[in-house]
């Protein structure tokens, strides 16, 4: 299946929007927060549901694609493809603990080694949605609205316990500890919702008339989705309106996944169709998108350049700035080290490596046959 820009615009925008978001929680001075805190409100979930949503479609379409390939191959088997999924997810939740760690650290709070920043919830996303790959894509969907409307409940009814050490407490903090952040059962349906559309995309791409394909794309894709998104994004607004704004509520989860469809969709008729010259114009977020780990876990460097100093001009200049540098440098690493300083393709190596060693470790073990 070729490779889909629009997903790699989408996580770009996700990964720049969220390191946007914390140049203005760290120097934005105190007497301007309501410019970070208006900003956060607008863009937040958005950018941080948007990830996991590509996170889910990036990894059913890997899944699907490697296990056709090891329906027709020697080199490679189906259980190998799916070792392979969950030894990557375990590498990416190991990373992420090990970020979790360093924050701790620098907090000097033990509790922050078990906190829902996006690379816990991307990791524990992939290893818990895994069984529903397995499972229709209506199910999965039902599973998603399921989990949206229980989490309120349960929050509702371990909040109180927040702190304690009891076993509502312990539970509360697996399951919400940095509540404001994104628990994972908040945000795992965006995971669920974006592995639903990838296994739609990857059934449509299977097709190889493109007339054919094109029209699977109209009614299965375009259609549905430049319809529910819309709808979703009305709902979201108007119920409880202007909670779609505030961090977390359901307004605003029901308002970001039609903002999700509806770009999408968008954007990959853009793609498809040729409306603008994709090499030139995706360029920018594709950088982005390729280091997208690699910036998320390196980004923190920039916490004390400003600390608490900017007001709500200077911040643009700084924010201008930034991203003027940072894109430049992203762009000469890519051009010298391209996959050496991905992360995201390191752990996947790392991942392919452990299994094969395995693999090895096991063709070298033969049965010993006793003769009675």
């Amino acid at each position: 299946m070729k490779r889909i820009k629009s997903i790699d615009t989408i996580r770009g925008w996700c990964i720049a929007m969220m390191i946007f978001g914390h140049m203005l929680s760290w120097w934005v001075r105190p007497e301007d927060y309501w410019l970070t805190s208006f900003i956060h409100g607008v863009i937040g979930d958005i950018a941080a549901g948007g990830f996991l949503f590509v996170s889910g479609f990036s990894a059913v379409i890997s899944l699907r694609s490697r296990l056709t390939k090891a329906e027709n191959s020697d080199l490679i088997n189906k259980n190998q493809v799916k070792n392979e999924y969950l030894f990557r997810a375990l590498l990416i939740l190991i990373v992420s603990l090990i970020y979790n760690s360093a924050t701790a650290i620098g907090t000097l709070d033990p509790s922050n080694i078990w906190k829902w920043f996006i690379p816990l919830t991307i990791a524990m996303s992939l290893l818990i949605g895994y069984p529903l790959l397995k499972t229709s894509k209506s199910f999965r969907l039902i599973i998603a609205v399921i989990i949206w409307v229980a989490h309120y409940y349960i929050l509702s009814f371990f909040l109180p316990y927040q702190g304690q050490v009891n076993v509502f407490g312990i539970l509360f903090y697996i399951l919400y500890n940095g509540v404001g952040l994104h628990p994972i059962l908040n945000y795992i349906s965006f995971f669920i919702i974006g592995t639903v559309i990838g296994d739609v995309m990857f059934e449509i791409f299977l097709r190889n008339d493109q007339k054919e394909r094109r029209k699977e794309l109209k009614n299965r894709f375009w259609f549905p989705l430049l319809i529910m998104g819309p709808i979703l994004i009305l709902i979201g607004v108007f119920f409880s309106f202007p909670n779609f704004l505030k961090h977390g509520t359901f307004s605003a989860m029901i308002y970001v996944t039609g903002v999700l469809l509806t770009s999408f969709s968008i954007l990959f008729a853009f793609e498809e169709f040729k409306v603008f010259k994709a090499e030139k114009n995706y360029r920018f977020f594709y950088f982005y998108s390729f280091y997208s780990l690699t910036i998320y876990f390196s980004h923190n460097i920039i916490y004390f350049i400003f600390l608490k100093q900017l007001n709500t001009f200077t911040i643009w200049i700084a924010v201008i700035g930034t991203f003027t540098l940072l894109t430049l440098l992203i762009r000469v690493v890519y051009k010298k080290y391209h996959t050496k300083f991905s992360l995201k393709v390191q752990i996947a190596k790392l991942s392919s490596g452990i299994l094969k060693k395995i693999e090895v470790k096991k063709n070298k073990i033969k049965p010993i046959v006793v003769n009675n």
